[in-house]
């Protein structure tokens, strides 16, 4: 009996369990330029294998933004697609590491944020991204990538407000006045004799 207890044992410790060998990646969504104490949305996928949604219930996901002792979580909401979040957060300005919440799945570090500022992407590592890429996304889909070197996410830059257009009556009193002026001129500047 004893033999059997530690066979059993042996067994339970050594045998793999459900997510041995599984990881998954975040990838995020092009990030706004973030702004201190500013609300923002962003939307980031979780990917097992870094290829294809994960087939089970994979727990509660997020961002993690983390400054030397200070570390804020924030929960994300499923969209539409399979393996599709978005996270809402707001954080005072500082410089913060910024990790991947995966539920079950380890957390994966996406990169360093300044605020205010951009996140900057540290790439994913090759070897995170295995197996066929299952096609079950229709237009909108994850940015299915891996970069060779960090590049700052998309920055949505505030273009500069334009100058108003002149109303279309102001225009047509300029293009009436030159007129007049032009006949005006045109009858004081002709010849005496001509009529």
């Amino acid at each position: 009996m004893r033999t059997l207890l530690l066979v059993c044992a042996f067994l339970l410790v050594s045998a793999p369990s459900a997510v041995a060998g599984g990881w998954a990646v975040t990838y995020v969504d092009p990030v706004p330029s973030i702004q201190a104490s500013t609300t923002h949305t962003v939307g980031y996928w979780v990917l097992q294998h870094g290829t294809h949604p994960f087939s089970a219930d994979l727990g509660r996901t997020g961002l993690r933004f983390r400054s030397g002792a200070d570390s804020r979580e924030f929960t994300g909401v499923a969209l539409g697609e399979p393996a599709h979040y978005a996270v809402t957060f707001s954080l005072p300005a500082g410089t913060y590491e910024v990790f991947g919440v995966q539920g079950m799945f380890a957390d994966h570090p996406l990169g360093t944020l300044t605020v205010p500022g951009t996140l900057l992407v540290k790439p994913v590592d090759p070897q995170m991204v295995q197996g066929p890429v299952e096609n079950v996304w229709q237009e909108i889909a994850p940015p299915l990538r891996v970069s060779a070197s960090p590049a700052p996410a998309a920055v949505t830059v505030p273009n500069e407000p334009a100058g108003k257009p002149l109303p279309v009556w102001i225009a047509g009193l300029v293009v009436v006045g030159a007129a007049g002026l032009f006949f005006l001129l045109r009858k004081r500047l002709r010849p005496f004799g001509r009529r």
